[in-house]
C-alpha cells in the first residue's frame, strides 16, 4: 500500500509499517494453530479410520454368517450406520483442510500487499471476517470462552480495493475487544463479540461489538489518541493508526459505548473498493 506522509507524520508511517510487518507474525501464529487443528484430525482420522475397517472386516463376517435374510440385513443396517458415522468425521477433516487453504490464500495475497505488491483478486468480505477470527482463534481465551456471533448481510460486494487496511483495523478491533473481555471476565457471564456486516447507503458498514465493561463518554475520544492505552504491556497505537488506515480507505472508524456494550463502526465506500 502506497501512502504518502508529510514530513511532520512520518513517524506515523513508520508505526503503520510496524503494524503490518506484525500482522505477518499474527498470520503465522494463525497458520500454525491451523496447521496443528488439521493435523490432530489427521492423526484422529487415521485412529479412527483403523479402528473402522477392522470393525468392518468383523461385520462382513457376520454378515456372511448371517443364517436369515432379516438377521443380513439388519447386519447390513448396523455396518451403513456406522460407515455413515466415519463420514461424518471426515467432513470435518474435510472443513478444517478449507479453512487452511483460505487461510495460506489470505495470507499470501496479504504478505504481497505488505511488500508493495498490486493485488486485484476480488475477495470476499464475509470469508475475510471470518479468516480473521481464525487468526485470533491461536489464543486460548479467544477460541474457548468467547462467543462470536456474526450477522453477515446477504448483499455484500466482491471487494479488490483496501484488503490491507481492512485486515489490519479488523485484526486490532478484534484484539482490542479480546482483551476488555479478557480484563473483565468475571463481570460478563458469558463474553462475547458480535460482528455484522452490511451495505447501507453505498458503504459498507462493519460492526465489532463487545459486552464488556464499556468506556465512560469522556473517554471515547481518547481511545483513537495516539499512545493512549489503559493498559502497561501496548503502545495505544492500534486504534489511532486503524483510524488512519479507515480515512486512507475513504471511510471512518467510531465509537459507541454504554455500560456493558461498546461497538466500533467501521464505515467505507462501496465505490472503489468493489470489483
Amino acid at each position: 500500500m502506497a501512502t504518502t506522509f508529510p514530513e511532520d507524520q512520518k513517524w506515523e508511517a513508520a508505526f503503520i509499517r510496524y503494524g503490518f510487518d506484525a500482522a505477518v507474525g499474527r498470520q503465522f501464529r494463525g497458520i500454525i494453530h491451523n496447521l496443528n487443528g488439521v493435523g490432530q484430525a489427521f492423526m484422529m482420522q487415521t485412529e479412527l479410520l483403523n479402528m473402522m475397517f477392522n470393525q468392518a472386516d468383523a461385520a462382513l463376517d457376520e454378515i456372511d454368517r448371517a443364517e436369515s435374510p432379516e438377521e443380513k440385513h439388519e447386519k447390513i443396517a448396523n455396518l451403513r450406520k456406522m460407515l455413515a458415522g466415519r463420514g461424518d468425521l471426515v467432513k470435518l477433516l474435510a472443513d478444517e483442510v478449507d479453512i487452511l487453504q483460505k487461510t495460506l490464500k489470505h495470507t499470501s495475497l496479504v504478505s504481497r500487499e505488505i511488500g508493495g505488491s498490486s493485488v486485484t483478486e476480488s475477495y470476499d468480505l464475509g470469508t475475510e471476517i471470518e479468516l480473521e477470527l481464525e487468526f485470533l482463534n491461536s489464543d486460548g481465551f479467544f477460541k474457548h470462552r468467547i462467543r462470536k456471533n456474526l450477522e453477515l448481510s446477504d448483499n455484500l460486494p466482491e471487494l479488490t480495493g483496501h484488503r490491507l487496511e481492512l485486515h489490519q483495523i479488523l485484526a486490532a478491533l478484534l484484539e482490542n475487544a479480546s482483551l476488555a473481555l479478557a480484563e473483565n471476565v468475571a463481570e460478563a457471564a458469558t463474553p462475547e463479540i458480535s460482528i455484522d456486516a452490511a451495505v447501507q447507503n453505498d458503504e459498507i458498514v462493519i460492526g465489532v461489538c463487545d459486552n464488556g465493561p464499556g468506556i465512560e463518554a469522556g473517554e471515547l475520544e481518547k481511545v483513537f489518541a495516539p499512545f493512549y492505552t489503559t493498559r502497561q504491556d501496548r503502545l495505544g497505537m492500534g486504534l489511532y493508526l486503524s483510524r488512519i488506515l479507515a480515512r486512507n480507505a475513504g471511510g471512518e472508524l467510531t465509537c459507541e459505548s454504554s455500560p456493558g456494550r461498546t461497538c466500533f463502526v467501521l464505515r467505507v465506500p462501496v465505490k472503489g473498493n468493489k470489483g
